[in-house]
């Protein structure tokens, strides 16, 4: 259990880290920049923002799970959108699968711990299958 509260606290910190970090007035060495890219169950790019956009964006993406685990995505489960946050200055690339059928999160890419599966609460379910509601 303890280790399920190192991994969710893990989690959010990354979150934190890729949301505030673009707050602090530190120039980047590093020429690229940061970006959120959101695809469709067809792997269809359907909407990307960079910079700060990306960060505003990141920002309503539901980010408080109940625990992170190394439980297995049922295989009838249908992907509906696929969630690609990246912070520059970090060099740390997020994903986040969420499926239409099942109210789960597979998430990769999560510093430190690597990844999992979340538990999506419905609230938090609603608003991942539904991105146009806050990317509009």
């Amino acid at each position: 259990m303890n280790n399920i509260h190192r991994g969710v606290s893990l989690f959010l910190l990354s979150l934190a880290v890729l949301t505030l970090s673009g707050c602090a007035k530190v120039a980047s060495e590093k020429t690229g920049t940061d970006y959120l890219k959101i695809y469709n169950a067809h792997n269809h790019r359907i909407f990307t923002a960079t910079g700060r956009r990306s960060k505003t964006l990141v920002s309503h993406i539901p980010q408080t799970y109940n625990n992170i685990s190394n439980k297995k995505i049922p295989q009838s489960a249908n992907p509906s959108y696929r969630y690609v946050m990246h912070k520059e200055k970090h060099d740390i690339t997020i994903t986040m699968q969420v499926y239409a059928n099942y109210r789960y999160a597979k998430l990769s890419g999560v510093p430190v711990i690597g990844g999992g599966t979340v538990k999506l609460t419905s609230r938090n379910y609603q608003k991942l299958n539904h991105p146009q509601n806050f990317i509009d």
